[in-house]
């Protein structure tokens, strides 16, 4: 392979990565956003691409393509790509970040919550319609970015992309101790209220959580902890199934006196 054949296959799959994970993205937010009944970024990026799409369909492409004429091994090669990386995706954060972004585990023939039949038989139909429908679209975009910027605008995607990167693992590094001091002290406050017999507290509760009524009328208490980025209260919102391993508080907790902290402190 020439220098420059080399240039232009590195584009071509620069741009197909970023392309798919674009795609994946707006399905992911439009998805959780009709579901929560409003706008929702639900990549664990800022910008708009969740990697994980771009790395599973450009593996396909890569790797099960020259497949597409069976469709019967398409589907079950796409569905046996998507699984392993969806499998080790989920692990890796899970090990490097404490947290577990998605949890499959009420889902039937689940393997560790981590991936699941179903969702994979789904995946599998998913990527099969993106292969026969979706690519000679996206592949005649590419394709035309690729004449106009060449290896330009693969580059000016891969900086915005790691500044990015870089952003959300600096926060995201930080994100388990914040949320574990948010947690333990908001179960604190919990094991405290029930040994209370507070009569104006329980006409709060009627609107929210007692312990969260405490904190609101506490600033003293407020003060003491710490006060979440935009991107971790962003994360606590996006990921309704995010559990956190180094609390037993649940994210919709934490994420609610974040709330709270942040309007106090403004």
């Amino acid at each position: 392979m020439t220098a420059t054949e080399f240039e232009q296959t590195f584009t071509l799959w620069v741009l197909y990565f970023f392309a798919y994970a674009f795609v994946g993205w707006l399905w992911e937010s439009g998805y959780v956003s009709v579901k929560k009944r409003q706008w929702t970024n639900s990549g664990f990026l800022a910008g708009p691409v969740i990697p994980v799409y771009g790395f599973s369909i450009t593996a396909v492409l890569a790797l099960v393509q020259p497949f597409a004429h069976n469709l019967v091994l398409l589907y079950l090669l796409s569905a046996l790509v998507i699984t392993v990386i969806e499998y080790v995706t989920s692990w890796l954060m899970e090990k490097l970040f404490h947290a577990r972004w998605w949890d499959y585990s009420k889902i039937p023939l689940n393997l560790n919550g981590r991936v699941a039949l179903p969702i994979s038989a789904f995946w599998g139909v998913g990527v099969v319609l993106v292969i026969k429908f979706v690519h000679p679209m996206v592949a005649n975009f590419v394709t035309r970015l690729d004449v106009r910027y060449g290896i330009f605008a693969a580059i000016v995607m891969l900086a915005i992309f790691m500044f990015d990167f870089g952003f959300s693992l600096a926060n995201v590094l930080a994100f388990g101790a914040a949320t574990k001091r948010i947690g333990d002290a908001i179960d604190t406050k919990k094991q405290e209220l029930i040994t209370q017999v507070d009569t104006a507290t329980a006409k709060l509760s009627q609107d929210e959580p007692r312990w969260l009524a405490d904190y609101r009328r506490n600033q003293g208490a407020q003060a003491t902890l710490p006060k979440l980025s935009w991107s971790q209260r962003r994360w606590l919102k996006s990921f309704p199934h995010l559990h956190l391993n180094d609390t037993q508080t649940s994210a919709k907790d934490i994420s609610a006196l974040a709330e709270l902290l942040k309007k106090a402190r403004k």
